[in-house]
């Protein structure tokens, strides 16, 4: 066999071959073999960040001294370096929770939500609230706090690991260019195209590190909660689907899951629809050629009109103008047993017949005037109605300044058209006015009843939630409640804080509003011409 010849490019590839591999596991070491190192300032400087703010924060110094302490760290404990808790025996010293920095007892509190509880007996000591000795693991875990901080640590890591893959394909891509015998840009034109083409993202930074502190940490935090135990005055629990199996074979808690989504459901179409039908025909009446006002005539050359088309525009928008949450306390008390929707069918001689009507409708389970709106158990769906018609008062004027601006869109030539062809007024409004306004409201229509399905507001300040359904029990809904406000029940009532299962049913909300947001979004000719 003859020995095979390697030209000089190809013996520096086979050199650099093994460095080159090596980069994916030190960072920034494929721009080093480039002769671009600036390029890998920002992983290092990061990387920097990470390593200060582990060691600051870490007590790995004590390790010998503590360890061979009889009193709280002798020969006889075995030390576990394990991320995930092997089991609560006294006899373990879990070495990333005692000596561990930020992200390290990050990452372990993230997987095993902590081991030591209060009241156990932990290398030696009474493990309580207060540190002792000024030894920190001598307090007892905190599951939520070690998940917490393990997200955060978990985020961290997860930037730092997307900017050392970015700069492995940069330095593979790099290198092509090399062996291809491309020219490399500068260190003035690497900044100046960095700056021409990544501009926007750069100025977007800010808001990125704002969304994934408030955003999505906080949605990772409850999404993790859903597949744990995690319930108020438990300070460690355990990771599984225990909150899952409860809610599926707890029959009581099925029901009322059921029963309070197929009222947001209804909850979320009809205060959608009626808002929406009631500011499209506010909006056709004000843009009619009936408004005309009334001209008066003031000097020689000017008129004003009054009682015009700006005039009801203005005097429709007060509602939505007012702040919901004032207006919403307000109708509490219009609906209130004592408030002035029964006094004014006290005052009308009404009060008796209204409420015999109401009893006949089925929307009130009795005839007894003063009549309880929004309070008795019976009464269910006339509260439902209170409450859908309260939103309404909220909601039209929006969607009427909305289609107003809609209607002033549409071209006069397809009226004219329309008039030309011989069509009557309900055909125009079928085929153009119709039309037109739905292709461009559609996504605000969407938008308004995804908002619909998580009104929390709505529903809290007018009724809480009320009326109870009878027989409930403690954390069950009430039958004016939508997921969302179940949700704060279960969470934030003093005799709940059952936090697992609020954060199921606000997943299950997510994937039920994102689903039918994206889907229909999609489907909207709006979106389909942008694409």
């Amino acid at each position: 066999m003859t020995k095979e010849k390697l030209t000089d490019q190809e013996k520096e590839i086979r050199k650099k071959a093994g460095l080159f591999s090596l980069s994916s596991l030190i960072p920034g070491l494929g721009q080093v073999l480039n002769k671009q190192w600036y390029k890998a300032v920002i992983l290092w400087l990061f990387l920097l960040l990470l390593i200060i703010i582990e060691i600051s924060t870490s007590r790995y110094g004590a390790v010998g001294k503590e360890l061979a302490n009889a009193t709280y760290g002798s020969s006889a404990y075995q030390v576990t370096y394990s991320f995930v808790t092997p089991d609560n025996s006294p006899d373990l010293i879990y070495f990333w929770r005692d000596y561990g920095g930020f992200i390290t007892r990050g990452f372990w509190g993230l997987f095993s939500l902590g081991s030591v509880g209060p009241s156990a007996t932990y290398r030696g000591f009474k493990i309580t609230v207060e540190i002792q000795q000024g030894l920190p693991w001598t307090r007892f875990d905190d599951s939520a706090y070690l998940l917490g901080f393990g997200l955060i640590a978990f985020v961290l890591v997860g930037v730092l690991l997307f900017f050392w893959i970015s700069t492995i394909v940069d330095a593979y891509k790099t290198r092509k260019k090399i062996l291809s015998g491309e020219p490399l840009p500068s260190f003035k034109e690497y900044i100046k195209d960095t700056y021409e083409n990544m501009f926007a993202y750069i100025i977007l930074i800010p808001a990125i590190t704002l969304i994934l502190v408030f955003t999505v940490i906080p949605l990772l935090f409850s999404g993790l909660v859903a597949f744990s135990d995690f319930e108020r005055g438990t300070r460690l629990y355990n990771w599984g689907f225990s909150t899952f199996k409860h809610l599926i074979e707890n029959t009581s808690l099925l029901k009322y899951f059921l029963a309070t989504l197929w009222w947001t459901i209804i909850w979320a179409f009809m205060s959608s629809f009626t808002v929406y039908t009631v500011g499209f025909i506010h909006a056709l009446v004000i843009e009619s050629k009936y408004v005309k006002g009334i001209k008066i005539k003031i000097g020689k050359n000017k008129t004003i009109s009054l009682f015009g088309k700006k005039f009801w525009r203005t005097i429709f928008i007060l509602p939505w103008a007012i702040p919901s949450m004032i207006t919403l306390m307000m109708f509490k008390n219009v609906f209130n047993v004592d408030g002035l929707a029964n006094e004014i069918l006290r005052n009308l001689k009404m009060g008796k017949n209204f409420a015999n009507f109401l009893h006949f409708i089925g929307l009130a389970g009795d005839n007894i005037f003063p009549i309880s709106w929004v309070t008795k158990p019976i009464s269910g769906n006339l509260a439902r109605a209170v409450v859908i018609l309260t939103n309404l008062w909220l909601g039209w004027p929006y969607h009427m300044m909305l289609i107003t601006g809609v209607l002033a869109t549409i071209p006069l030539e397809l009226y004219e058209a329309a008039d030309i062809d011989g069509a009557n007024s309900v055909q125009k409004f079928r085929y153009i006015t119709l039309t037109q306004v739905l292709i461009s409201t559609m996504p605000s229509i969407i938008m308004t009843f995804s908002f619909n399905f998580n009104n929390f507001g709505a529903i809290y300040f007018l009724t809480g939630g009320a009326p109870a359904y009878p027989d409930s029990e403690i954390g069950a809904p009430g039958q004016t409640d939508i997921l969302i406000s179940w949700i704060y029940k279960l969470t934030f009532n003093d005799n709940t804080g059952y936090y697992a299962r609020g954060a199921i049913y606000s997943i299950l909300i997510f994937l039920l509003v994102g689903v039918f947001s994206v889907w229909n979004m999609s489907r909207t000719k709006l979106m389909q011409e942008e694409e």
